[in-house]
């Protein structure tokens, strides 16, 4: 008993599973076709972002050098870009399982932390006399983004997939402190 063309491919077609953006299984690895979007963008605006950070230290060199605190503070804004880099990175690997992504972002987090903890005790002890210092200090969000990060990496190590959506959220705060302070050292410091 021959089948027709249309029955063979109704056949075919009804033995495929559905196609989905990314596995909610956690010892699958994830397909990140919907997120490498997310990934290029992120990543491209931090990279971007870096070279804005030192434009604005370059034309404020002369301030920002004399300065221990502001020195520490574009650091910490640098650090803030160079995480979602990272981050971005991190996203593009392919085929890599949620809980092996979540423990590169605690790894990640807890690094970051460590980094940024130690420029803000360095930019501490020694205050700058630019007015701008302590705002940059109050709009750094440094602690947010590592907490943040630490949160999505230890949802994915737990293998549920909502951890990329919070993975959203360190990502847009430290590109949103790090956008507002490397404005502030543009345009800010005073002579």
């Amino acid at each position: 008993m021959a089948l027709s063309a249309q029955e063979r491919a109704r056949i075919v077609f009804s033995r495929q599973e559905p196609v989905r953006s990314w596995s909610c299984r956690a010892d699958e690895g994830i397909r990140l076709e919907a997120w490498d979007t997310f990934a290029e963008i992120c990543g491209s605006a931090a990279a971007a972002l870096t070279g804005l950070l030192f434009v604005a230290v370059s034309i404020r060199i002369t301030y920002i050098a004399r300065s221990q605190e502001l020195r520490n503070r574009a650091a910490q804004t640098l650090s803030l870009f160079g995480t979602v880099l990272i981050i971005s990175v991190l996203i593009a690997i392919p085929r890599q399982a949620y809980r092996t992504l979540g423990v590169e972002l605690v790894v990640l987090a807890v690094i970051t932390g460590t980094g940024q903890y130690i420029l803000d005790r360095r930019a501490k002890g020694e205050r700058s006399n630019q007015a701008i210092a302590p705002v940059l200090e109050a709009v750094t969000p440094t602690t947010v983004t590592s907490l943040l990060l630490l949160a999505a990496g230890i949802v994915l190590v737990l293998g549920v997939p909502a951890g990329l959506y919070v993975l959203v959220g360190p990502v847009f705060v430290a590109l949103a402190g790090g956008i507002t302070s490397a404005w502030l050292l543009l345009t800010k410091i005073t002579e």
